[in-house]
């Protein structure tokens, strides 16, 4: 890819994330067909992953306004397209990471051709033993593949279409084109599988234009190295950069506000298109120096009340707590994301919802609180001593700070005693995820802890289980990731917000203000 072609495409791809009504005018010189397709499916693979829907022709157009027409190259020689024609397709070329992070990730590239290559099979065939989600999430991807190599006749050696309809998306197994010597030229050995997987990549991108999808950042810096277009997987619908809120503050009028005041609710609606609130979904409206606080229940938003809820005598000490709060104590509201930094309150207010609704109020029967068993930086301590409730203990010490911060008992000892009196009682569990698999949740007030550190599959095991009268609540924070192949997007937490968005039986909030202590807030801040 010459210094011209290469521009370009950076330009194109800081248009691509503007809003998308900023998408305008793309190209228009016929000469250049190869570009103009190259550029329409990049188009169409960030349009589709940010909005989940197809690119036309109109979106094509929007975007050559942005960056101009002028492709010419520094030596003021017109950049040459005749290579490929408005026919060929764009390639694309996928990394072990990203069928590691997303087994299903093969159908989100409509009318691509998907190459993997044969390295990409080697390396998830070496990790399918793992007793792991990485070892499951292997396997699912090994599956899929043979299903499609069943399917193609035994061999997918050649393009494959992944389902039957026109114009689909293909696939096909790699063997053959890694382009040693550019390897070796770049100082890159071939024998590294990333290196191979680059190579790969480079043999495709002398038949048709050609794009690296990987989680990889080494990879991909690789990658764009040598000339070619390199990704994150963005799942869709996931995109970490739009992950909503679950609240937003909102200019209105002073009719809205006085009539919020007056009748305690007011017509969604009339907050017009630009703001439009979803269910269980939270705003601070203002109107000069009027301010209310607002929950959405559908077609009608409520004001909040002027006192707080309370739980086990916790109270809101800002609006992302109190919206919280809200969700927490609201039987309606079956799962809920918390999703903020550290010192936020995310752990406490719910070990704090949890002990209010099971012991004083007596609304579920147990507090089931469940943490994955990832070590923080990947630094593993070795096998642990004791029996079962002594490995845990230290996993689980979170939580014994947040029962010390919730009662009266001022040292871990006394939580310690304050525990095992409620798990005596059947009134509290402290367990890992692992043992979630064929288990059924009646009645429980769930909590799973550090849920940015799970894989979706995991999600999907824990949500399944989810029995009659079971609340869940997932906490995290997914700019602290210390699972291997999860990134921002595509871990559980991130995932079951998308996916459950306006759902009316779903609630998220992300909290910003640390309430921990001011050094944890200052270091949330600049660290």
């Amino acid at each position: 890819m010459n210094f011209a072609f290469r521009s370009v495409f950076n330009r194109v791809m800081d248009v691509t994330f503007l809003p998308e009504k900023n998408f305008k005018k793309f190209l228009k010189f016929p000469r250049k067909m190869h570009l103009r397709t190259f550029l329409k499916q990049k188009v169409h693979l960030e349009i589709h992953h940010f909005t989940s829907r197809s690119v036309n022709d109109e979106d094509i157009d929007h975007v050559a306004e942005q960056i101009g027409a002028d492709v010419s190259s520094p030596n003021g020689a017109t950049l040459s397209t005749s290579n490929f024609d408005s026919s060929v397709r764009t390639r694309i070329v996928i990394d072990t990471s990203v069928l590691i992070a997303d087994p299903g990730c093969l159908h989100q590239f409509p009318g691509c051709d998907i190459v993997i290559p044969l390295t990409v099979v080697e390396e998830l065939d070496g990790l399918k033993s793992r007793p792991d989600d990485v070892g499951r999430s292997a396997r699912t991807a090994l599956r899929t593949i043979e299903d499609l190599r069943k399917r193609a006749g035994g061999s997918i050696h050649e393009p494959t279409p992944l389902n039957g309809e026109p114009g689909s998306a293909t696939i096909h197994i790699e063997v053959n084109g890694i382009q040693r010597d550019r390897l070796v030229e770049n100082g890159l050995n071939p024998e590294v599988p990333d290196n191979r997987i680059i190579g790969a990549a480079l043999g495709q991108s002398r038949y048709a234009p050609t794009q690296v999808i990987s989680n990889d950042a080494g990879l991909r810096i690789k990658a764009a190295h040598l000339g070619l277009v390199a990704a994150e997987h963005q799942p869709v619908g996931r995109a970490a950069n739009t992950r909503p809120m679950g609240w937003f503050t909102l200019d209105v009028s002073t009719e809205i506000v006085n009539g919020l005041y007056n009748n305690g609710e007011i017509d969604t609606d009339a907050f017009g298109n630009e703001a439009k609130l979803v269910v269980n979904e939270f705003a601070v409206v203002r109107s000069g120096s009027q301010s209310a606080l607002v929950r959405c229940n559908g077609e009608m938003t409520e004001l909040l009340s002027a006192s707080s809820p309370e739980a086990w005598g916790l109270r809101a000490r800002s609006k992302e707590q109190r919206f919280a709060l809200e969700l927490l104590m609201d039987p309606d509201v079956s799962v809920i994301a918390l999703d903020g930094r550290a010192g936020t309150g995310k752990t406490v207010m719910a070990i704090a919802a949890g002990l209010e609704q099971v012991v004083e109020s007596r609304t579920y029967e147990k507090l089931a609180v469940y943490r994955p068993l990832v070590p923080v930086g990947r630094a593993d301590v070795g096998f642990l001593p004791g029996g079962l409730d002594e490995k845990l203990d230290p996993w689980m010490s979170a939580i014994h700070d947040a029962i010390v911060a919730l009662t009266d008992q001022r040292s871990s000892h006394d939580a310690r005693r304050l525990i095992e009196d409620f798990t005596a009682r059947g009134q509290l569990s402290l367990e890992s995820v692992t043992f979630l698999r064929g288990r059924s949740l009646h009645r429980q007030f769930v909590v799973v802890d550090e849920a940015q550190n799970l894989e979706p599959t995991t999600l999907k095991t824990i949500l399944t289980r989810i029995g009659e009268g079971t609340k869940v609540i997932f906490t995290g924070d997914t700019s602290q990731i210390d699972a291997p192949y999860m990134g921002e997007s595509n871990n559980a937490l991130a995932v079951l917000i998308h996916a459950f968005a306006n759902q009316s039986c779903f609630g998220h909030v992300t909290l910003a203000s640390c309430e921990r202590s001011e050094v944890a807030s200052l270091a949330a801040e600049l660290l």
